[in-house]
């Protein structure tokens, strides 16, 4: 019944939509632009001070199972103090069409102690569909989810859209996206060209809002600011990113960058 009344939704007609709709400027089908396979090393501290985590990305890394794919996987989690307080580890898949780099399939795992969160979500042009498969307490309960949305972007073909894009100072990209298990409207703000941690880059202010199921918005309470340096030159990866989150300043930076 959901699936149907979402879309219902993207039948009405245009006025009938929400206005957000009228927001969005990325292509909608256009190949997005292509990166060489690389490792991206990242490391994540709280309120400026405390080691808290870390991840990895690897975009294009061969696996002879899917050599119709391009794969981008990303892994990592809590680590020091954070880890003791709150366990978190992660594994995401995305398999994109390697021609446009957009998404085709996304699966994942997030382990929080006995918490287990499993992830599996279809896309094509008509939108998203799936599962989000979680264990408590030994109990297994599973919910199949959708998001009709038109070409959808999960979390890293919303990356590579975002260095896709001109940016040029000034210019605002309003894109939807479902990066893992919940749909979101990204807003992001060109702010300008300065030279960070050493690198030229582009400065990018960052907002969310959720998408509900009825395609309406809903504030993010759990993000309150986010800026983002992306590199200013072919590469276009984030350097850093900063964000007044609900549990204090995080940043994330750039620790290594290298070829697979």
């Amino acid at each position: 019944m959901k699936a149907m009344i979402l879309t219902l939704a993207l039948l009405l007609p245009v006025d009938a939509a929400p206005d957000w709709f009228q927001e969005v400027n990325i292509p909608q089908s256009a190949p997005l632009t292509q990166i060489s396979p690389t490792k991206l090393t990242y490391s994540m501290t709280w309120n400026g001070r405390l080691k808290a985590g870390g991840f990895d990305i690897l975009f294009g890394e061969k696996d002879p199972r899917y050599p119709k794919h391009f794969l981008v996987r990303s892994h990592g989690g809590s680590t020091g103090w954070a880890h003791a307080l709150y366990p978190f580890k992660f594994n995401y898949t995305a398999f994109l069409n390697p021609k446009t780099l957009r998404p085709i399939l996304f699966v994942g795992t997030e382990t929080e102690r006995k918490k287990v969160d499993t992830l599996h979500f279809n896309f094509n042009s008509r939108g998203v569909t799936g599962t989000e498969k979680k264990i408590r307490k030994g109990v297994t309960k599973t919910k199949n989810k959708s998001f009709a949305y038109p070409h959808s972007l999960d979390l890293f073909s919303g990356l590579l859209q975002i260095r896709s894009m001109p940016l040029e100072n000034g210019d605002t990209v309003v894109m939807p996206f479902h990066p893992v298990a919940t749909p979101y409207l990204a807003k992001i703000k060109v702010l300008g060209r300065e030279t960070h941690m050493g690198r030229a880059c582009i400065k990018l202010d960052i907002g969310l809002e959720k998408i509900d199921d009825d395609l309406s918005l809903k504030h993010y309470k759990k993000l309150k600011t986010s800026t983002v340096w992306l590199s200013d030159d072919t590469w276009r990866v984030p350097v850093e990113i900063k964000a007044k989150v609900f549990v204090g300043d995080v940043r994330i930076f750039l620790t290594k960058h290298e070829s697979l």
